[in-house]
Protein backbone atom coordinates (compact mmCIF):
# COMPACT_ATOMS: atom_id res chain seq x y z
CA UNK A 1 0.00 0.00 0.00
CA UNK A 2 1.43 3.40 -0.99
CA UNK A 3 0.93 6.21 1.55
CA UNK A 4 3.50 9.00 1.68
CA UNK A 5 2.48 10.16 5.20
CA UNK A 6 1.45 8.05 8.18
CA UNK A 7 2.17 7.48 11.88
CA UNK A 8 3.78 4.30 13.24
CA UNK A 9 3.66 3.15 16.87
CA UNK A 10 5.06 0.27 18.92
CA UNK A 11 3.54 -1.20 22.09
CA UNK A 12 6.06 -3.27 24.07
CA UNK A 13 3.80 -5.55 26.09
CA UNK A 14 4.79 -8.32 28.47
CA UNK A 15 3.20 -11.06 26.36
CA UNK A 16 3.45 -9.52 22.88
CA UNK A 17 4.75 -6.59 20.87
CA UNK A 18 2.40 -4.76 18.52
CA UNK A 19 3.56 -2.53 15.67
CA UNK A 20 0.91 -0.55 13.80
CA UNK A 21 0.84 2.11 11.08
CA UNK A 22 -2.12 4.38 10.39
CA UNK A 23 -3.27 7.72 9.08
CA UNK A 24 -5.20 10.00 11.40
CA UNK A 25 -7.85 12.60 10.65
CA UNK A 26 -9.95 14.37 13.29
CA UNK A 27 -9.18 11.68 15.86
CA UNK A 28 -10.17 8.81 13.57
CA UNK A 29 -7.57 6.20 12.61
CA UNK A 30 -7.33 4.43 9.27
CA UNK A 31 -5.14 1.40 9.90
CA UNK A 32 -2.62 0.67 7.13
CA UNK A 33 -1.07 -2.43 8.66
CA UNK A 34 -0.39 -4.34 11.89
CA UNK A 35 2.26 -6.83 12.95
CA UNK A 36 2.44 -8.76 16.22
CA UNK A 37 4.95 -11.09 17.80
CA UNK A 38 5.32 -12.86 21.15
CA UNK A 39 7.62 -10.94 23.49
CA UNK A 40 9.20 -14.15 24.74
CA UNK A 41 11.89 -13.45 27.34
CA UNK A 42 12.62 -9.94 26.05
CA UNK A 43 10.10 -8.13 28.26
CA UNK A 44 9.12 -8.68 31.89
CA UNK A 45 6.36 -6.73 33.65
CA UNK A 46 6.21 -4.16 30.86
CA UNK A 47 9.97 -3.45 30.89
CA UNK A 48 12.62 -4.60 28.41
CA UNK A 49 14.63 -7.36 30.09
CA UNK A 50 16.75 -8.74 27.23
CA UNK A 51 17.93 -5.91 24.95
CA UNK A 52 19.38 -8.14 22.23
CA UNK A 53 16.25 -10.29 21.92
CA UNK A 54 14.01 -7.24 21.98
CA UNK A 55 16.05 -5.60 19.21
CA UNK A 56 15.75 -8.69 16.99
CA UNK A 57 11.99 -8.83 17.46
CA UNK A 58 11.56 -5.11 16.80
CA UNK A 59 13.66 -5.28 13.62
CA UNK A 60 11.61 -8.28 12.44
CA UNK A 61 8.32 -6.47 13.08
CA UNK A 62 9.44 -3.42 11.09
CA UNK A 63 10.69 -5.60 8.24
CA UNK A 64 7.41 -7.54 8.05
CA UNK A 65 5.25 -4.40 8.13
CA UNK A 66 7.45 -2.69 5.53
CA UNK A 67 6.62 -5.48 3.09
CA UNK A 68 3.09 -4.04 2.82
CA UNK A 69 3.93 -0.32 3.12
CA UNK A 70 5.24 2.05 0.45
CA UNK A 71 7.33 3.89 1.53
CA UNK A 72 8.66 1.99 4.53
CA UNK A 73 8.86 3.02 8.18
CA UNK A 74 11.55 5.54 9.10
CA UNK A 75 10.69 6.02 12.80
CA UNK A 76 8.09 4.98 15.38
CA UNK A 77 6.44 6.26 18.55
CA UNK A 78 7.05 3.99 21.55
CA UNK A 79 5.04 3.43 24.73
CA UNK A 80 6.80 3.54 28.11
CA UNK A 81 5.49 1.27 30.87
CA UNK A 82 6.57 -0.98 33.71
CA UNK A 83 5.80 -1.80 37.30
CA UNK A 84 7.75 1.22 38.62
CA UNK A 85 5.42 3.64 36.79
CA UNK A 86 3.41 5.94 39.06
CA UNK A 87 2.08 9.47 39.34
CA UNK A 88 3.23 12.03 41.89
CA UNK A 89 2.29 15.66 42.55
CA UNK A 90 5.01 18.30 42.46
CA UNK A 91 3.93 21.73 43.70
CA UNK A 92 5.51 25.12 43.02
CA UNK A 93 4.36 28.19 44.98
CA UNK A 94 5.32 31.71 43.93
CA UNK A 95 4.63 35.10 45.53
CA UNK A 96 4.14 37.82 42.91
CA UNK A 97 4.34 40.92 45.15
CA UNK A 98 2.26 43.01 47.49
CA UNK A 99 0.19 44.50 44.67
CA UNK A 100 -1.83 42.36 42.30
CA UNK A 101 0.15 41.25 39.29
CA UNK A 102 -1.17 39.94 36.00
CA UNK A 103 -0.26 36.34 35.21
CA UNK A 104 1.56 36.21 31.87
CA UNK A 105 2.54 33.37 29.57
CA UNK A 106 6.15 33.95 30.65
CA UNK A 107 5.23 33.28 34.30
CA UNK A 108 3.38 30.07 33.39
CA UNK A 109 6.28 28.90 31.18
CA UNK A 110 8.81 29.56 33.92
CA UNK A 111 6.80 27.39 36.35
CA UNK A 112 6.74 24.53 33.84
CA UNK A 113 10.47 24.84 33.13
CA UNK A 114 11.20 24.68 36.85
CA UNK A 115 9.03 21.57 37.15
CA UNK A 116 10.83 19.81 34.28
CA UNK A 117 14.16 20.35 36.04
CA UNK A 118 12.92 18.45 39.09
CA UNK A 119 14.87 15.21 39.53
CA UNK A 120 13.14 12.77 41.93
CA UNK A 121 15.23 10.46 44.03
CA UNK A 122 15.87 7.03 42.42
CA UNK A 123 13.38 7.80 39.62
CA UNK A 124 13.12 9.59 36.31
CA UNK A 125 10.68 12.35 35.49
CA UNK A 126 8.86 11.08 32.37
CA UNK A 127 6.84 14.25 31.90
CA UNK A 128 3.88 16.29 33.08
CA UNK A 129 0.53 14.51 32.75
CA UNK A 130 -1.67 17.39 33.95
CA UNK A 131 -1.45 20.73 35.76
CA UNK A 132 -3.74 22.50 38.24
CA UNK A 133 -3.38 26.20 39.03
CA UNK A 134 -4.52 28.07 42.14
CA UNK A 135 -4.51 31.88 42.18
CA UNK A 136 -4.76 33.25 45.73
CA UNK A 137 -6.14 29.80 46.64
CA UNK A 138 -8.82 29.78 43.91
CA UNK A 139 -8.61 27.04 41.25
CA UNK A 140 -8.14 28.35 37.70
CA UNK A 141 -7.85 26.30 34.52
CA UNK A 142 -6.27 29.11 32.43
CA UNK A 143 -4.43 31.56 34.70
CA UNK A 144 -3.00 33.85 31.98
CA UNK A 145 -4.44 37.36 32.17
CA UNK A 146 -5.77 37.11 35.75
CA UNK A 147 -4.59 39.40 38.62
CA UNK A 148 -3.42 37.82 41.89
CA UNK A 149 -0.89 38.03 44.74
CA UNK A 150 0.38 34.45 44.44
CA UNK A 151 0.15 31.45 42.16
CA UNK A 152 0.41 27.76 43.02
CA UNK A 153 0.96 25.13 40.32
CA UNK A 154 0.32 21.44 41.09
CA UNK A 155 1.99 19.28 38.44
CA UNK A 156 0.97 15.64 38.08
CA UNK A 157 4.24 13.97 37.11
CA UNK A 158 4.77 10.46 35.76
CA UNK A 159 7.74 8.83 37.45
CA UNK A 160 9.53 5.56 36.82
CA UNK A 161 12.92 3.88 36.98
CA UNK A 162 15.59 5.60 34.84
CA UNK A 163 16.17 2.31 33.01
CA UNK A 164 12.69 2.36 31.44
CA UNK A 165 13.63 4.71 28.61
CA UNK A 166 17.29 3.73 28.47
CA UNK A 167 16.59 0.07 27.68
CA UNK A 168 14.09 1.06 24.96
CA UNK A 169 16.59 3.47 23.38
CA UNK A 170 19.30 0.78 23.31
CA UNK A 171 16.97 -1.83 21.81
CA UNK A 172 15.68 0.53 19.11
CA UNK A 173 19.22 1.58 18.24
CA UNK A 174 20.32 -2.04 17.82
CA UNK A 175 17.22 -2.70 15.70
CA UNK A 176 18.17 0.23 13.46
CA UNK A 177 14.87 2.04 14.04
CA UNK A 178 14.61 5.74 14.88
CA UNK A 179 12.36 6.85 17.77
CA UNK A 180 9.81 9.53 16.87
CA UNK A 181 8.91 10.08 20.53
CA UNK A 182 7.80 8.52 23.81
CA UNK A 183 4.37 8.41 25.42
CA UNK A 184 3.38 6.85 28.74
CA UNK A 185 1.51 3.64 27.87
CA UNK A 186 -1.50 3.90 30.25
CA UNK A 187 -2.04 7.53 29.16
CA UNK A 188 -2.06 6.37 25.54
CA UNK A 189 -4.63 3.70 26.41
CA UNK A 190 -6.83 6.35 28.05
CA UNK A 191 -6.60 8.44 24.87
CA UNK A 192 -7.95 5.50 22.87
CA UNK A 193 -10.81 4.31 25.10
CA UNK A 194 -12.03 7.14 27.37
CA UNK A 195 -14.47 9.86 26.33
CA UNK A 196 -14.17 13.53 27.28
CA UNK A 197 -17.32 13.14 29.39
CA UNK A 198 -15.87 10.22 31.37
CA UNK A 199 -12.67 12.13 32.10
CA UNK A 200 -14.66 15.20 33.11
CA UNK A 201 -17.21 13.56 35.43
CA UNK A 202 -14.74 11.11 36.93
CA UNK A 203 -13.79 7.52 36.08
CA UNK A 204 -11.24 4.80 36.73
CA UNK A 205 -9.54 3.03 33.83
CA UNK A 206 -8.25 -0.48 34.55
CA UNK A 207 -5.98 -2.08 31.95
CA UNK A 208 -5.42 -5.79 32.59
CA UNK A 209 -2.09 -6.68 31.00
CA UNK A 210 -0.12 -9.90 31.05
CA UNK A 211 2.47 -8.71 33.58
CA UNK A 212 0.94 -5.53 35.01
CA UNK A 213 -2.47 -4.04 35.75
CA UNK A 214 -2.59 -0.25 35.33
CA UNK A 215 -5.07 1.92 37.23
CA UNK A 216 -5.64 5.49 36.02
CA UNK A 217 -8.15 7.84 37.64
CA UNK A 218 -9.51 10.96 35.90
CA UNK A 219 -11.59 13.83 37.24
CA UNK A 220 -12.34 17.30 35.83
CA UNK A 221 -10.66 16.22 32.60
CA UNK A 222 -7.30 15.66 34.33
CA UNK A 223 -5.29 12.64 35.42
CA UNK A 224 -5.50 12.48 39.21
CA UNK A 225 -3.87 9.14 40.01
CA UNK A 226 -1.80 6.49 38.24
CA UNK A 227 -0.32 3.30 39.61
CA UNK A 228 1.02 0.05 38.19
CA UNK A 229 -0.05 -3.07 40.09
CA UNK A 230 2.56 -5.85 39.56
CA UNK A 231 -0.04 -8.54 38.91
CA UNK A 232 -1.44 -9.58 35.55
CA UNK A 233 -2.80 -12.43 33.50
CA UNK A 234 0.52 -14.30 33.59
CA UNK A 235 0.05 -15.21 37.28
CA UNK A 236 -3.22 -16.96 36.36
CA UNK A 237 -1.53 -18.84 33.52
CA UNK A 238 1.38 -19.97 35.70
CA UNK A 239 -0.98 -21.24 38.40
CA UNK A 240 -2.90 -23.23 35.78
CA UNK A 241 0.42 -24.83 34.79
CA UNK A 242 0.53 -26.38 38.28
CA UNK A 243 -2.22 -28.70 37.00
CA UNK A 244 0.46 -30.32 34.79
CA UNK A 245 -0.54 -28.29 31.73
CA UNK A 246 1.94 -26.74 29.30
CA UNK A 247 2.11 -22.93 29.45
CA UNK A 248 0.86 -22.45 25.87
CA UNK A 249 -2.07 -24.80 26.54
CA UNK A 250 -2.76 -23.10 29.89
CA UNK A 251 -2.94 -19.69 28.22
CA UNK A 252 -5.30 -20.95 25.51
CA UNK A 253 -7.57 -22.64 28.03
CA UNK A 254 -7.63 -19.53 30.25
CA UNK A 255 -8.80 -17.42 27.31
CA UNK A 256 -11.29 -20.02 26.11
CA UNK A 257 -12.79 -21.22 29.41
CA UNK A 258 -11.66 -18.78 32.10
CA UNK A 259 -14.44 -17.48 34.37
CA UNK A 260 -13.78 -14.66 36.84
CA UNK A 261 -16.93 -15.29 38.89
CA UNK A 262 -18.20 -18.82 39.28
CA UNK A 263 -21.71 -19.95 39.93
CA UNK A 264 -22.27 -22.15 42.97
CA UNK A 265 -21.74 -25.82 42.36
CA UNK A 266 -19.88 -27.01 39.25
CA UNK A 267 -16.32 -25.75 39.91
CA UNK A 268 -13.16 -27.77 39.29
CA UNK A 269 -9.57 -26.89 40.21
CA UNK A 270 -9.06 -24.90 37.00
CA UNK A 271 -12.10 -22.70 37.71
CA UNK A 272 -11.04 -22.13 41.30
CA UNK A 273 -7.56 -20.98 40.22
CA UNK A 274 -8.90 -18.48 37.66
CA UNK A 275 -11.49 -17.00 40.02
CA UNK A 276 -9.11 -16.79 43.00
CA UNK A 277 -6.29 -15.11 41.09
CA UNK A 278 -8.62 -12.66 39.31
CA UNK A 279 -10.28 -11.82 42.62
CA UNK A 280 -6.83 -11.05 44.07
CA UNK A 281 -6.00 -8.66 41.21
CA UNK A 282 -9.35 -6.87 41.54
CA UNK A 283 -8.88 -6.57 45.31
CA UNK A 284 -5.62 -4.72 44.67
CA UNK A 285 -7.39 -2.42 42.20
CA UNK A 286 -10.10 -1.68 44.76
CA UNK A 287 -7.48 -0.89 47.43
CA UNK A 288 -5.67 1.53 45.12
CA UNK A 289 -8.93 3.31 44.30
CA UNK A 290 -9.46 3.81 48.04
CA UNK A 291 -5.89 5.11 48.50
CA UNK A 292 -6.32 7.59 45.63
CA UNK A 293 -8.95 9.54 47.57
CA UNK A 294 -11.26 9.64 44.55
CA UNK A 295 -13.44 6.63 45.33
CA UNK A 296 -16.54 8.83 45.71
CA UNK A 297 -15.80 10.87 42.58
CA UNK A 298 -16.19 8.14 39.95
CA UNK A 299 -19.53 9.24 38.48
CA UNK A 300 -18.78 7.33 35.26
CA UNK A 301 -17.67 4.21 37.10
CA UNK A 302 -14.90 1.85 36.02
CA UNK A 303 -13.86 1.15 32.42
CA UNK A 304 -11.82 -2.00 31.75
CA UNK A 305 -9.60 -2.99 28.84
CA UNK A 306 -6.63 -5.24 28.06
CA UNK A 307 -6.53 -9.01 27.57
CA UNK A 308 -7.82 -9.79 31.08
CA UNK A 309 -11.01 -7.81 30.41
CA UNK A 310 -12.11 -10.60 28.06
CA UNK A 311 -12.51 -13.14 30.87
CA UNK A 312 -16.07 -14.20 31.42
CA UNK A 313 -17.94 -12.35 34.22
CA UNK A 314 -15.00 -10.05 35.02
CA UNK A 315 -17.34 -7.01 34.98
CA UNK A 316 -19.60 -8.68 37.54
CA UNK A 317 -16.62 -9.49 39.79
CA UNK A 318 -15.37 -5.87 39.76
CA UNK A 319 -18.86 -4.45 40.34
CA UNK A 320 -19.36 -6.86 43.22
CA UNK A 321 -16.07 -5.86 44.92
CA UNK A 322 -16.19 -2.10 44.27
CA UNK A 323 -19.89 -1.27 44.16
CA UNK A 324 -19.30 0.73 40.96
CA UNK A 325 -20.80 0.44 37.51
CA UNK A 326 -18.40 -1.32 35.15
CA UNK A 327 -18.18 -1.46 31.38
CA UNK A 328 -15.72 -2.94 28.92
CA UNK A 329 -14.06 -0.35 26.66
CA UNK A 330 -15.48 -0.09 23.16
CA UNK A 331 -12.61 -1.52 21.14
CA UNK A 332 -12.30 -4.02 18.30
CA UNK A 333 -9.43 -5.68 20.15
CA UNK A 334 -8.74 -4.65 23.79
CA UNK A 335 -5.14 -5.81 23.45
CA UNK A 336 -4.58 -3.08 20.80
CA UNK A 337 -5.90 -0.18 22.89
CA UNK A 338 -2.45 1.09 23.86
CA UNK A 339 -0.93 1.08 20.36
CA UNK A 340 -4.01 2.83 18.96
CA UNK A 341 -3.66 5.49 21.64
CA UNK A 342 -0.01 5.99 20.70
CA UNK A 343 -1.09 6.56 17.10
CA UNK A 344 -3.67 9.15 18.22
CA UNK A 345 -1.07 11.03 20.27
CA UNK A 346 1.56 11.02 17.51
CA UNK A 347 1.70 13.95 15.10
CA UNK A 348 4.93 13.45 13.14
CA UNK A 349 5.20 11.71 9.77
CA UNK A 350 6.94 8.36 10.33
CA UNK A 351 7.27 7.33 6.66
CA UNK A 352 10.54 7.31 4.78
CA UNK A 353 10.99 10.12 2.30
CA UNK A 354 10.21 9.20 -1.30
CA UNK A 355 13.23 10.04 -3.52
CA UNK A 356 12.42 12.59 -6.21
CA UNK A 357 13.56 11.50 -9.72
CA UNK A 358 14.33 14.50 -11.89
CA UNK A 359 12.83 14.24 -15.38
CA UNK A 360 14.43 16.04 -18.38
CA UNK A 361 12.56 19.14 -19.45
CA UNK A 362 11.75 18.75 -23.19
CA UNK A 363 12.16 21.90 -25.23
CA UNK A 364 10.81 20.79 -28.61
CA UNK A 365 8.35 18.41 -30.27
CA UNK A 366 11.29 16.38 -31.52
CA UNK A 367 12.46 15.73 -27.91
CA UNK A 368 8.91 15.04 -26.78
CA UNK A 369 7.87 12.62 -29.57
CA UNK A 370 11.08 11.79 -31.49
CA UNK A 371 9.64 13.19 -34.78
CA UNK A 372 11.63 15.80 -36.75
CA UNK A 373 9.78 19.08 -37.13
CA UNK A 374 9.61 21.19 -40.32
CA UNK A 375 12.27 23.54 -39.00
CA UNK A 376 14.54 20.59 -38.22
CA UNK A 377 14.19 19.20 -41.81
CA UNK A 378 15.00 22.59 -43.37
CA UNK A 379 18.02 22.88 -41.11
CA UNK A 380 19.27 19.45 -42.18
CA UNK A 381 18.83 20.28 -45.92
CA UNK A 382 20.67 23.55 -45.48
CA UNK A 383 23.56 21.77 -43.80
CA UNK A 384 23.78 19.27 -46.68
CA UNK A 385 24.05 22.11 -49.23
CA UNK A 386 26.58 23.95 -47.15
CA UNK A 387 28.80 20.94 -46.61
CA UNK A 388 28.50 18.50 -49.58
CA UNK A 389 29.87 15.03 -49.15
CA UNK A 390 33.49 14.71 -50.37
CA UNK A 391 34.20 11.77 -52.76
CA UNK A 392 36.11 8.89 -51.31
CA UNK A 393 39.05 6.96 -52.88
CA UNK A 394 36.74 4.30 -54.33
CA UNK A 395 34.63 6.97 -56.04
CA UNK A 396 37.72 8.57 -57.62
CA UNK A 397 38.98 5.24 -59.04
CA UNK A 398 35.54 4.50 -60.44
CA UNK A 399 35.45 7.87 -62.23
CA UNK A 400 38.89 7.25 -63.81
CA UNK A 401 37.84 3.82 -65.09
CA UNK A 402 34.69 5.26 -66.66
CA UNK A 403 36.68 8.03 -68.33
CA UNK A 404 39.26 5.54 -69.62
CA UNK A 405 36.52 3.37 -71.12
CA UNK A 406 34.96 6.37 -72.85
CA UNK A 407 38.29 7.30 -74.42
CA UNK A 408 38.98 3.71 -75.53
CA UNK A 409 35.71 3.09 -77.40
CA UNK A 410 34.68 6.56 -78.38
CA UNK A 411 36.62 6.42 -81.74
Amino acid sequence: MEQSEYIAALDLGTSKMVLMAATQKNGVLSILGTQKTASGNSIRRGTIYNIEEAAEKIASLVKDLNSSLRPGIKKVYVGIGGQSLRSEYYTIYRELGEDDETITDEIVDSLQKECRKYVPELAENSGIASTEYYLDGRPETSPTGIHCHNIEAKFQLILGRPSLKRSVIESMKKAGVEIAGFFVSPLATAEAVLSTKEKKLGCALVEFGAGITYLSIYKDGLLKYLVAIPLGGNVITKDICSLKILETDAEERKIREGNALLEAGNADQFDIIVESRMSEIVANVRKQIELSGYESDLAEGIIITGGGSLLKNVERLIAQQTGKQVRRANADDPTEACVRGLLLLGNENCAEEIPVIEQPNPTSLEELFGVPTQNTEKKQQKEKRKDPKKPGLLDMLKDKMVNAGTTLFSE
